[in-house]
């Protein structure tokens, strides 16, 4: 039998009986649509995941003062900032930042507050931030005290809001600095909190723009370590400590005068989220995909049984068990395409319907419709090839008599 008429009896089988090629492809469609949305959360969480811990952010340890301690020594300051490099170990990168918030802006009619951080060090390993136009603080503005300033993408729209920035004058509480460069869009959660924001030198931060503040002009509000190796963290925290009580006099009998913070902690907690949810998932598209495929492979074989008269009929005309396997296998095979693509489409849906309604991290790849109809496919092949090879060995005279 020739290809072509062999999947136009597979066509005219399906067509003959519209009510259960449905409910096979209705059961065969959830099954595959469990498994394409479990895919689709778990990459959601991923790309969640991966947005979290973009770049630096996720093996850094920040050193901030711990204010509800009684014998305070203040801020850590940019002395302490060779030290801790020299001290601890697996350090990559130091930066230290000086936040001074609800700074008053003025840039020609537009006036408003937003922060102001002023850099030092490596601060663009940590800040991991795209560039818009212009370019960055250097090193050695950086460390000096020279009035320019590099303005977040929001910032940049918010005061600049039919012209560009560049090259512009800022007034930062009263005092004026040169815009240099602009931060591009957002494209994680690091870049984020820079983009209603003015950046600045260090210097210039505590000499010029800083108003009413007990902190001394080294002093920052935070010192970043960027490590090598997230792993070491702990490590890190218990050397920085150690070198720092040493430094201020601090015995170990009291609180520590800094606190340690681990940004990656929300990236781990995230983590453990998703493994929960993972489990969860797993279980119910397992139950699913085995209640689906039972249905389907029962509906197939019924199907099969069914057709005893039309497979005798078409051995008596000289049909060979070959042929009848073959129409079978191909019936199995359109409905398991058909079915995955359903499932896929599924899948989509209900994705993005969860998304709006529960915030949930969906991200489906391109290809899922196509690997969802090749699980069809398969699934189509495999639990139709003993129905396809029973029909075809049955006797043709008990099939006509039954």
């Amino acid at each position: 039998m020739k290809a072509v008429d062999t999947f136009s009896e597979a066509i005219w089988g399906l067509a003959s009986r519209p009510a259960r090629t449905l409910a096979t492809l209705v059961a065969l469609g959830i099954s595959v649509a469990t498994i394409a949305l479990v895919a689709g959360v778990l990459g959601g969480f991923e790309k969640r995941i991966e947005q979290l811990s973009f770049g630096a952010y996720g093996r850094s340890l920040v050193i901030r003062e711990n204010f509800f301690v009684e014998d305070r020594v203040g801020s850590p300051r940019l002395s302490d900032i060779d030290r801790l490099r020299q001290a601890v170990p697996g350090v990559e990168a130091v930066a230290a930042w000086r936040i001074l918030f609800a700074a008053e802006i003025d840039a020609g009619r537009e006036h408003g507050q937003t922060e102001v951080f002023g850099v030092f060090g490596d601060y663009r390993r940590e800040a991991s931030t795209p560039l818009a136009e212009g370019r960055h603080i250097t090193d050695d503005e950086a460390q000096s005290a020279r009035r320019v300033c590099v303005l977040g993408d929001q910032a940049a729209r918010r005061f600049f809001p039919n012209t560009s920035a560049l090259n512009k004058l800022v007034r930062i509480n009263g005092i004026s600095c040169t815009v240099v460069g602009v931060l591009g869009v957002p494209e994680n959660r690091i870049s984020e909190r820079y983009a209603p924001a003015i950046l600045t030198p260090f210097g210039a931060a505590s000499r010029y723009f800083t108003v009413n503040t007990v902190m001394a002009p080294d002093e920052a509000s935070q010192i970043t370590l960027i490590l090598n190796d997230s792993r070491y963290l702990d490590r890190a925290q218990m050397w920085a400590d150690r070198l720092l009580r040493r430094r201020y006099g601090i015995p170990f009998s009291q609180p520590s005068p800094f606190v340690y913070a681990d940004p990656s902690a929300s990236v781990r907690s995230l983590r453990q989220q998703r493994d929960l949810v993972s489990r969860l998932l797993l279980v119910i598209a397992g139950v699913g995909l085995i209640s689906g495929l039972i249905g389907y492979g029962s509906a197939v074989a019924a199907a099969a049984s069914e057709r005893r008269r039309e497979v005798a009929l078409r051995r008596t005309l000289g049909a060979s068990r070959t042929d009848i396997v073959l129409q079978f296998m191909t019936e199995n095979a359109v409905l398991g395409i058909l079915g995955g693509a359903l499932g896929g489409v599924l899948a989509l849906g209900i994705g993005l319907a969860a998304s709006k309604a529960w915030d949930w991290p969906i991200d489906f790849n391109p290809s899922v419709f196509g690997i969802s109809a090749l699980l069809g496919l398969l699934c189509g092949l495999v639990f139709g090839a003993l129905p396809a090879r029973k029909a075809a060995s049955a006797p043709p005279a008990g099939a006509v008599r039954a």
